[in-house]
């Protein structure tokens, strides 16, 4: 198993995430274009269990973005740290850019492309998912 650490701009918030791998999806839809300032945001899927805290979990403020889907920031520098509860499940949503360095991360395609901007294309072969939120 590997470890692969993370946290927010401002070091308050830890976290380590605990897998053989990382894979990652493409995210088009608007909360998440909002959430993160850019195009697309890409986010790492795991199990609660994957993820262990070391600072600041206490510290997190939650926005609840949609009926279903919470986000949580640091308060300190605005760091969009975790996405849950929009899969129906307890799997978590961890924004790739707050993992420490360069980690070996394999994107495995892109979801929500209906709502991708017109102003950015997508250039890869990825699988797409065309889906559209509620």
């Amino acid at each position: 198993m590997n470890r692969f650490p993370g946290g927010c701009l401002c070091g308050a918030v830890r976290y380590e995430i605990e897998r053989k791998f990382l894979n990652a999806m493409h995210c088009y839809c608007g909360m998440c274009r909002k959430a993160h300032g850019t195009a697309y945001s890409t986010h790492v899927m795991l199990r609660p269990d994957q993820m262990r805290w070391l600072a600041g979990r206490e510290r997190l403020v939650a926005y609840r973005s949609s009926a279903a889907g919470v986000r949580e920031f640091c308060p300190v520098c605005g760091t969009h740290v975790l996405v849950h509860g929009q899969t129906g499940d307890d799997m978590l949503a961890v924004p790739a850019g707050t993992l420490d360095g360069d980690p070996p991360l394999t994107v495995r395609g892109h979801m929500f492309v209906a709502d991708c901007v017109q102003w950015y294309r997508i250039a890869d072969d990825l699988p797409l998912q065309e889906i559209e939120l509620g």
